[in-house]
């Protein structure tokens, strides 16, 4: 019989194990924050859903039935959040705007190696590829984060949003292709 170590903890964290439960934050806590953070932008908004998401997890894990799609549903409550939280900003009559606090060097490029010059071009292309995202419709937007920030695959991505593979897929590609045309355009204009 083979070993599933992800169901394994998660068996541990619903029966209350706190290693459990730091395991799986130190395993999907990185991609969730850069998930977080591609989707508005802002650091203390990133680490606040973070936060907000690992306790809903502690919440709900317990009504959670591992059938192998643990990443899949973590990102999909992701997903949720985010969507209810601009809908809270809307409701507030707060301006979403992915503008105002943009990410540091100092959380984008952990590298000590790179010069100041590496850096700043790293920093300037990834202002660039914040802005395009910034232009994308929502949906597009969030597939595309999914895909390479979240690393879910099509199928997961069908499944989350309710629509064939082949749909995932087209609005995948498109989405990129949109986003490479905002980019040329924008680095021909700017």
């Amino acid at each position: 019989m083979e070993q599933d170590p992800l169901g394994e903890q998660i068996t541990k964290c619903q029966q209350g194990d706190p290693e459990a439960f730091s395991w799986l934050t130190e395993e999907y806590g990185p991609r969730l924050y850069r998930y977080f953070l591609r989707l508005n932008g802002s650091t203390a908004d990133a680490e606040d859903l973070l936060q907000e998401l690992f306790v809903k997890l502690i919440e709900k894990i317990g009504h959670y039935r591992h059938q192998g799609r643990f990443e899949s549903w973590l990102f999909c409550v992701a997903a949720n959040m985010v969507r209810d939280e601009a809908r809270r900003r809307v409701r507030r009559g707060e301006v979403l705007s992915l503008q105002d606090e943009r990410v540091g060097l100092k959380e984008v490029l952990a590298s000590d190696e790179a010069t100041a010059d590496v850096k700043l071009q790293q920093s300037e292309q990834i202002d660039r590829l914040q802005r395009a995202l910034d232009q994308l419709p929502q949906m597009d937007r969030e597939i595309i984060i999914l895909r390479h920030y979240g690393q879910l695959s099509f199928k997961e991505i069908a499944e989350q949003f309710q629509i064939p593979i082949g749909t995932a897929l087209a609005k995948v590609h498109r989405g990129l292709k949109r986003l490479q045309k905002i980019m040329t355009q924008n680095k021909q204009t700017g």
